[in-house]
Order: structure tokens, then C-alpha cells, then sequence
């Protein structure tokens, strides 16, 4: 699960840089910044103009990557939860742990 993981970080690290190239070369250094700070406006902005830059195909990476990670998460968080190999927080284990109930 690890190497899945990191593997998707990194083809998403590396994907979203090229998008976000794009970006400060077409809107300039103010929103190049903008998108340093929130990688998210990078990526609906690299949505917004995928066939204007010619980036679509990057942006369907990036998409995959991130459902992939979030089906990888799931699957293997929730074997873990099963398992009882893990100390998973749950919301039942959550309200004990706060509430005392």
C-alpha cells in the first residue's frame, strides 16, 4: 500500500509543478504564487484551461492519480480498521476518547 501511495504523491507532486508552470506563464507571478499557496486553485485552474494550454492529458493524470490515492486510502485504511492490526481512530472510539461515554 505504502509504495502505491507514494508513487501516486509523486507522479501527483510532478504533475501538479507542470501545471502550475504553466500557470506562471500564462497568468504571471501573482497567481503563480496563489497557486504555490493553494495547489487546488492550480489544479481548477489547469481544469479551466486544459485545451487552451494543451495540458489536458496532464490533467487527466492528475484526476487519476487522485482517485487512486483516495481508492488506495480507502481500501487499505478500512482493511487496516478490520483488521484490528491498527489503532484506526473511529467516531465511536473518538466519542469515548472525548466524551467518556
Amino acid at each position: 500500500m505504502s509504495i502505491i501511495s507514494s508513487l501516486a504523491s509523486i507522479v501527483s507532486f510532478v504533475v501538479g509543478i507542470m501545471v502550475l508552470i504553466k500557470l506562471f506563464q500564462k497568468e504571471g507571478v501573482l497567481k503563480g504564487i496563489l497557486g504555490i499557496i493553494c495547489m487546488l486553485y492550480t489544479y481548477i485552474w489547469g481544469w479551466m484551461h486544459a485545451k487552451e494550454q494543451n495540458i489536458t492529458n496532464l490533467m487527466w493524470i492528475w484526476t487519476g492519480v487522485i482517485v487512486l490515492s483516495i481508492i488506495v486510502a480507502v481500501v487499505f485504511g478500512g482493511a487496516a480498521a478490520g483488521s484490528g492490526g491498527g489503532d484506526v481512530p473511529t467516531p465511536t472510539g473518538m466519542l469515548v476518547h472525548f466524551f467518556g461515554i
